[in-house]
């Protein structure tokens, strides 16, 4: 299985005022450092979290059907299309009323509707793709307070050191998905 990044969020995890707050600038001289440093701590927190913050969409390519297709990066918000090349060798769309998506679990899942069961696909790599959309919500404040708060902890030790730093990380526990 691979997952790959397709749309990536169209906002910050933090807003770049709170991020300028948190680095005691005032005016937008340091805005594009600041996006920078926003956007590494994101990425950095949605890796240790196996989560997605803001909304984006993501793809996942199979060789084969398997029981259960896993959907990284919760919260999962929809699944856009279920692909897969038929025995033919022709790329087909399954209609969403042959499967059921799993949003509750975490991660989430796609598994054939009942009494339904996959389709046989051509004998080939990356037979089967999905694509769907995942994250809390479209803008910063759809993110869990305590996210915005470790990205905002870490933007601020990067100006103003702190001995609270190494308990930052400790913000991203509630958030971190197993499985």
């Amino acid at each position: 299985m691979t997952a790959r990044l397709i749309v990536p969020p169209a906002a910050m995890a933090v807003s770049i005022e709170a991020a300028r707050r948190a680095a005691r600038a005032s005016g937008t001289a340091l805005d594009a450092e600041l996006s920078d440093k926003v956007q590494a701590y994101t990425e950095k927190a949605e890796h240790k979290t196996r989560r997605a913050f803001i909304t984006q969409t993501w793809a996942v390519t199979l060789d084969v059907f398997p029981p259960a297709i896993k959907l990284a990066r919760p919260p999962v918000i929809g699944v856009l299309s279920v692909k897969f090349y038929d025995t033919a060798g022709v790329l087909q769309t399954l209609d969403p009323q042959d499967y059921q998506v799993d949003s509750v679990s975490e991660p989430g899942f796609i598994v054939p509707a009942p009494g339904r069961t996959w389709p046989a696909t051509a004998l080939r790599i990356n037979a089967v793709q999905v694509q769907y959309t995942c994250g809390y919500g479209p803008s910063p404040a759809d993110v869990p307070a305590a996210i915005r708060q470790y990205i905002l902890g870490m933007v601020e030790n990067d100006y103003y050191p702190s001995a609270g730093a190494p308990f930052l990380a400790s913000l991203l526990d509630r958030a971190k998905v197993y499985g």
